[in-house]
């Protein structure tokens, strides 16, 4: 009878572990919280990353403003089979003085506990002479 409930009580906390397990849905983070500032003319080059799921590529916008600042968001492996949306290249030579605003936002795929999460983030990056 001992042996019964012991295994019984496996069972059960096997179960509660695994709903549990399952029910963490991380909401995504966008990271580094700020870009560096950038001089005019110098080249700049920076990285943006996105955690807690995998972004899903139909449904990410971006738009770099003013449009003709000298810098450009770029996919890590664009133009390869590999492309990865929750690696980010900010890179160029700056072109404006003043402030570069840079959104992002998308989602990430979901799964068979969880469903896909939303992400946004707003840049901004001085550009001195």
């Amino acid at each position: 009878m001992k042996k019964m409930r012991y295994h019984l009580m496996l069972i059960i906390g096997f179960f509660l572990i695994t709903a549990l397990t399952g029910c963490l849905c991380y909401k995504p983070e966008v990271r580094p919280k700020t870009l560096p500032n950038a001089t005019l003319g110098n080249p700049y080059y920076t990285k943006i990353e996105v955690f807690g799921g995998h972004a899903n590529r139909r449904h990410f916008y971006y738009d770099i403003q003013p449009e003709k600042s000298g810098l450009e968001l770029s996919p890590r492996g664009l133009g390869t089979k590999r492309v990865s949306y929750n690696d980010f290249e900010v890179k160029g030579t700056p072109k404006v003085t003043g402030t570069i605003r840079i959104e992002l936002s998308g989602t990430t795929y979901g799964t068979n506990t969880c469903p896909g999460k939303d992400f946004k983030k707003v840049y901004t990056i001085k550009v001195e002479e």
